[in-house]
């Protein structure tokens, strides 16, 4: 039970940092509730253009400028239909993240996606097509063929190894996001022995938290995140984490008897 433990110590140190468990809850609780959406296809194209803004960017720094990014792409058939004049405007947007790839890839994306809907019917049809709920075979295969660089046709512009996790997993399916901050956690606490290890991150750890404490991986990916997230976003309201890159908070962390971290600080001169 050694992941419920750490799981459980992290969320009751992250519900201290807030007023009150209902102020807590109000920011963390729906994240339960991933796995059971329905989503629409410009649900499916919202998400994707958040990750792709969020995606070597610090969330605060996105965060502040999501209302801009939002409205700057509000739809799929809105959006496919941007010319290069739309992209200058954008660019001269000083509310946007003025990052031309990203534009380029949100712009790519709704056009594929417009395709995907046209040959499948619907984004939820072309996710089924491949019963990813059905083997992790048929899973990994979806997240290959969500990939631009291996897949063409269907593909994705600014979806990488990781980003492909990070669609995966805020559509309710059973992997977590091997972002920079889950991995630096989990190698910290022993869960993984380098930071190079995507799958044994994304789908054997994060399947066993949420084995062993009956919650959605989504929302043990959220708690993870926030713990070792540094800066403030406007979701949150919430200043640095705890398990940080530099400066850890170990004096408040109530998880440093797995920390290999907080042993190496403690053995110091």
């Amino acid at each position: 039970m050694r992941y419920k433990a750490i799981f459980d110590a992290v969320e009751s140190t992250l519900k201290k940092q807030y007023a009150s468990e209902d102020e807590f809850n109000a920011k963390y609780q729906h994240f339960k509730l991933f796995e059971s959406r329905t989503l629409s296809d410009d649900d499916y194209f919202s998400i994707l253009v958040r990750i792709i803004f969020y995606s070597g960017f610090k969330a605060g720094t996105v965060a502040q400028r999501m209302d801009a990014i939002e409205s700057s792409f509000p739809n799929i058939n809105t959006v496919a239909h941007y010319e290069d004049k739309d992209i200058s405007k954008l660019m001269l947007d000083t509310k946007m993240i003025r990052h031309k790839k990203k534009i380029v890839a949100c712009i790519e994306n709704a056009r594929t996606m417009k395709r995907l809907i046209g040959k499948y019917g619907s984004v939820q049809n072309y996710i089924t097509s491949y019963r990813p709920l059905e083997s992790d075979e048929n899973l990994f295969s979806l997240y290959n063929n969500l990939q631009r660089r291996l897949n063409r046709t269907e593909g994705f512009s600014f979806l990488s190894n990781i980003t492909a996790y990070h669609f995966l997993t805020d559509i309710g399916m059973q992997v977590m996001k091997p972002d920079r901050v889950i991995m630096r956690i989990f190698y910290r606490l022993g869960l993984i022995s380098d930071r190079n290890q995507i799958f044994e991150a994304a789908v054997t750890k994060g399947r066993k938290f949420s084995q062993e404490t009956g919650y959605p991986i989504r929302y043990i990916d959220v708690i993870f995140v926030k713990y070792g997230q540094a800066g403030k976003d406007s979701y949150f309201d919430l200043s640095d984490g705890i398990c940080l890159e530099k400066h850890p908070k170990c004096h408040i962390c109530s998880v440093t008897e797995y920390c290999r971290f907080a042993e190496m600080k403690s053995l110091s001169p």
